[in-house]
């Protein structure tokens, strides 16, 4: 009679976290007749099947009563971030991996969460995975150590600066119009960078644990800020943080290629301070063979050696921060689209030059097809 009754139960626990009833989840686990680790006929728990439903708010609820968000006892070996991953969800992701989720667990047939990701096109979350810098990791910057009379970090800083890494949209126009929306970032900048650059050498000093992928992307994140920082107080250029989005978005005269995005990734990765890395290698022998203005762009080779994502074709990219899925079209050429009105706005200053020509162009080949 109890072991129906526990099961009546959990197949109400697990009806309510299939409809994202979180009260209902809080009062059956309220009630204590089931565990918040209990395992259905497949090895899967409570946290499994809201992970793969891409229930957050239950997510957060079940960890939050002690849930294990690295359980191994699926049948498959399957843990709670590689249903996440399964399901596409960023925020349950970023929960878990919050959490402590293991991303080096891999199941029954050697997989990782992020090799399943890739091998379902779960894309983003395969980059945030792969890019993944805690909360916690952070905190340790907060933190008087040593002799320090002042933290390297102002915990105020802590959230906006993990946002502004776990970002994998790595156009610096993107970035910079991030960081524009959290000055606090920009006035801090020195000590924001040195935080990142101390992170970018820690990545390197464990051989065996050593993530060049993540230290090459602090390391470019933080010349974003510095230079960021340097035109904001007039150090460097003119007009502040708008003179440098110009300078990035500027198109070349004869096709309005961004020469200014170019030249700053280009140098960026020159500037990188470990020259024996494999992936340092590998951006230099795919960016130096290329004619500024062909295909691959170093954002591309920047993008897929950071992101991991090599044969995505995305449509619709924003013609200013290269943000994916942009759905404002400029009207008078109809070729270039946008993801916000402001980053159309930002481009009209270059793009003007050349609305009349690829408006005519456009026209031209629709009548010959």
């Amino acid at each position: 009679m109890a072991a129906e009754l526990k099961e009546m139960v959990r197949k109400q626990l697990l009806e309510n976290i299939n409809q994202g009833n979180v009260e209902e989840v809080r009062r059956i686990l309220d009630v204590g007749q089931i565990k918040v680790d209990s395992l259905d006929e497949n090895g899967m728990t409570p946290l499994m099947q809201a992970a793969y439903k891409g229930k957050h708010d239950i997510c957060q609820l079940l960890i939050k009563r002690g849930a294990d968000v690295n359980c191994n006892k699926h049948e498959h070996k399957y843990s709670p971030l590689m249903f996440a991953c399964l399901s596409g969800s960023l925020e349950v992701t970023k929960i878990l991996l919050e959490a402590g989720a293991d991303k080096t667990a891999q199941n029954d047939i050697k997989r990782t969460a992020a090799q399943l990701g890739a091998f379902t096109g779960r894309h983003e979350c395969v980059s945030l995975i792969n890019n993944f810098v805690s909360m916690k990791d952070l905190e340790y910057y907060t933190k008087v150590q040593g002799l320090e009379t002042t933290p390297k970090l102002d915990p105020k800083l802590l959230e906006p600066l993990q946002k502004y890494i776990l970002n994998n949209n790595l156009s610096p126009v993107r970035l910079v119009l991030y960081l524009q929306e959290n000055m606090g970032v920009v006035e801090e900048y020195k000590s924001v960078v040195n935080v990142l650059h101390l992170k970018c050498e820690s990545c390197l000093k464990d051989s065996h644990t050593a993530n060049e992928v993540m230290s090459m992307k602090l390391h470019y994140l933080a010349c974003v800020l510095q230079h960021c920082g340097r035109w904001h107080l007039g150090i460097q250029g003119q007009n502040g943080i708008e003179g440098f989005l110009k300078y990035l978005i500027k198109g070349r005269p004869s096709d309005g290629f961004p020469l200014g995005t170019e030249d700053f990734i280009r140098q960026a990765i020159r500037e990188f301070s470990f020259p024996e890395t494999t992936v340092l290698r590998q951006l230099v022998t795919s960016i130096a063979p290329v004619n500024k203005g062909d295909e691959p762009t170093a954002l591309t080779c920047l993008s897929q050696v950071i992101n991991g994502i090599q044969s995505v074709q995305h449509t619709n990219i924003c013609a200013t921060c290269s943000q994916h899925n942009a759905e404002k079209r400029c009207s008078a050429c109809k070729t270039v689209t946008y993801c916000h009105t402001r980053c159309q706005k930002l481009h009209w200053f270059t793009h003007k030059k050349h609305c009349k020509l690829a408006a005519a162009k456009d026209a031209a080949e629709n009548q010959t097809s």
